[in-house]
């Protein structure tokens, strides 16, 4: 009998741990806060409580534990260390995926995948960094695997191979869990680094670090813009996606009005997602369809109220420069804006010079506030230090008129403050929604 380690319970790790033991494998687990967990009642697994942990077949870490951890530093002496992603091409070869990954975007077009999957008969399940761990559900279910692949996965791969993927987007991100941007780049460029010439592959075509390692794909590729028409893919012009399979011709296939998103960076997210359904199979008007019954995912640019006038959007899931950045370039009116939280160092230099175009006032907290606060005073921004969520909306609500809109996009991770990003724009929805009129 194979003998693996499972380090790390989390969601990752208790997916894991229930598939590798109905697969048949002697299954140790390690977590530094956790022995038991009452979601593995009925499985069996032997948890370590020390750290003298032997060989395995190899070990599965869960995504959130650094490479520098003392742990893994030890374990990768005499061990394999490998990600779920990894596990899961070894153990289910031969399920269908569709794999998506990107600095941004990456959870709105798995969703969007997914829907427009579902939406046209065939059976579909977004896996890997949203929902359940992907190891149990490729165990437990039948159908397309619509993979979300953060850089953490990525990192621990080595056989992965992706029929159909897409690299959204590649900007600076998670420096503090990789060491570099180096390595972070070439984490997500693994997506497509075992992939051949039946494969596919999707780009951005106004990413340049995607448009520099072109040359490296030997996928066929395919292109998505909202600034430039492509050779092969699709793109924006004024309103109106269309589609050009080289050539000359070119089609209308729908008008982004049509749509319950909003935002350019959201449109690409379609155009990426109408890309790997139609090329999985799906013909383009049935793909049309479905996509315009889709409706925005929680905590991307997500509409809460409307009072006096003022517009309360919940972007908490802007967790870095460029997914703040778009946001903010989806509004043409006046923008209060709620950032800062978690330091992944990183450079905010940008997300600051966007907010200046039409921005009123900045309203700072958490961790980074204190780099944001310097670079307000460096390009003349209005700002105001708060030590809460509740402060944070009650200043932006007092110092808002009607046409503003209030945004909770904070450029920076959740986890100075909060579990996670959900329950930050969790609790700046309550909270907007408990107010009352001036």
């Amino acid at each position: 009998m194979k003998k693996v380690l499972v380090y790390g319970l989390g969601v990752t790790g208790i997916s894991s741990v229930k598939a590798l033991d109905k697969l048949g494998y002697e299954v140790y687990t390690y977590d530094k806060n956790k022995k038991n967990i009452k979601e593995l009642e009925g499985y069996d697994y032997s948890p370590i409580s020390d750290e003298n942990f032997g060989k395995y077949d190899f070990v599965l870490k869960s995504p959130g534990i650094k490479p520098s951890d003392d742990i893994v530093k030890i374990l990768e002496k005499d061990n394999e260390i490998i990600s779920d992603i990894e596990a899961s091409q070894r153990l289910f070869p031969d399920k269908e995926k569709i794999a998506i990954t990107g600095t941004n975007g990456k959870t709105s077009t798995t969703s969007m995948v997914t829907h427009i999957l579902n939406e046209c008969g065939h059976p579909a399940y977004a896996v890997g960094n949203i929902g359940e761990g992907i190891l149990w559900q490729m165990y437990d279910k039948k159908g397309v695997f619509v993979e979300e692949l953060s850089s953490f996965q990525l990192h621990d791969t080595q056989t992965y191979k992706p029929h159909i993927g897409a690299i959204l987007n590649i900007k600076e991100d998670h420096i503090d869990w990789h060491g570099s941007f180096e390595d972070y780049i070439d984490s997500k460029l693994k997506l497509a680094s075992n992939q051949d010439e039946n494969d596919f592959l999707v780009i951005n075509h106004e990413d340049e670090i995607s448009q520099n390692h072109l040359g490296d794909f030997k996928a066929q590729v395919y292109e998505f813009s909202s600034q430039n028409m492509v050779e092969r893919g699709l793109f924006l012009d004024d309103n109106k996606i269309c589609f050009r399979n080289g050539g000359c011709n070119i089609a209308e296939i729908l008008d982004v009005r049509d749509l319950s998103v909003i935002g350019n960076h959201n449109y690409e997210n379609v155009m990426a997602a109408i890309l790997l359904t139609y090329l999985y199979g799906l013909d383009l008007v049935d793909i049309v369809k479905a996509v315009k019954t889709f409706k925005s995912i929680s905590h991307r640019l997500e509409y809460v109220r409307t009072l006096d006038g003022i517009d309360f959007y919940n972007d908490s899931k802007g967790t870095n420069v460029d997914s703040s950045v778009k946001a903010i370039e989806s509004f043409d009116r006046p923008i209060l804006i709620i950032a800062g939280g978690y330091d992944k160092h990183i450079d905010y230099t940008d997300f600051v010079k966007a907010f200046k175009k039409n921005g009123k006032i900045m309203v700072l907290m958490g961790a980074t506030k204190e780099k944001l606060r310097l670079l307000c005073e460096k390009y003349q921004i209005k700002y105001i230090l708060v030590k809460d969520m509740k402060e944070a909306i009650d200043t932006a609500y007092e110092n808002g008129e009607k046409g503003d809109v209030v945004l909770l996009s904070p450029a920076s991770a959740s986890w100075d403050m909060y579990k996670s990003y959900e329950v930050r724009g969790d609790e700046f929805k309550a909270l907007v929604n408990r107010l009352e009129e001036k």
